[in-house]
């Protein structure tokens, strides 16, 4: 049994979606001096491998923590989409090539090879990402989340985020910011991103892994 971690760890200095606030973690009481260590977390709940609830871009929708557990892992395929793999085919005809297996499938996961650049300025720009026929093409399949290795499941330029009002209107929740995707040996695993237990969230940092 193979383990692989896909997060980013949680720390000061990490990259944020531009505009957000930065990440704060500080020591509030040490062992020397209290007798017990313990920090305070400042955060927002999409910072770092993260989830999306349908509540982060739909008015009234759904939060993180009205779905069972069950809904946080499943069956996953490791779907290649670097622009070199798109390259000029229409994503929806692209992903049709994988319709066998992601039907089989309860998480789509698109390996874009982009967390090679986490930690630089690339790393928000001309990234790879869904267009709204891909969007819409995924969304026609029963999924219970689809996963990606760069900021967003949304293209730079589309700032109406019609692919996260696609997803999320379909009741499918969004993995993004994962990583070391190009460790996983199988295109078929076992996928599992369990988001913290907050009360109405719209999204949270998850602990996300593959197993095969």
């Amino acid at each position: 049994m193979h383990i692989i971690d896909l997060s980013h760890k949680i720390e000061n200095g990490m990259p944020v979606f531009p505009g957000t606030p930065e990440v704060k973690i500080e020591q509030l009481y040490t062992v020397e001096k209290d007798g017990f260590a313990e920090k305070t977390l400042g955060l927002l709940t999409h910072v770092g491998t993260h989830m999306d609830a349908p509540a982060h871009m739909i008015g009234g929708g759904k939060t993180l923590d009205q779905y069972p557990i069950s809904k946080f892992s499943g069956k996953a395929c490791l779907i290649p989409f670097s622009w070199e793999d798109i390259d000029e085919q229409a994503q929806d005809e692209y992903l049709s090539e994988f319709e066998s297996v992601i039907r089989d499938c309860d998480f789509v996961i698109l390996k874009t090879a982009y967390s090679e650049k986490w930690g630089s300025p690339e790393y928000f720009k001309n990234y790879p990402a869904l267009d709204k026929k891909g969007a819409e093409y995924l969304s026609g399949f029963r999924l219970d989340g689809i996963g990606i290795d760069a900021i967003s499941l949304d293209q730079e330029e589309n700032t109406q985020y019609e692919v996260h009002h696609e997803v999320l209107g379909n009741d499918i929740l969004i993995i993004e910011n994962l990583c070391h995707l190009d460790t996983i040996r199988s295109q078929v695993f076992r996928f599992s991103a369990f988001p913290l237990f907050i009360g109405d969230a719209d999204g949270s940092p998850v602990r996300a892994i593959a197993e095969y």
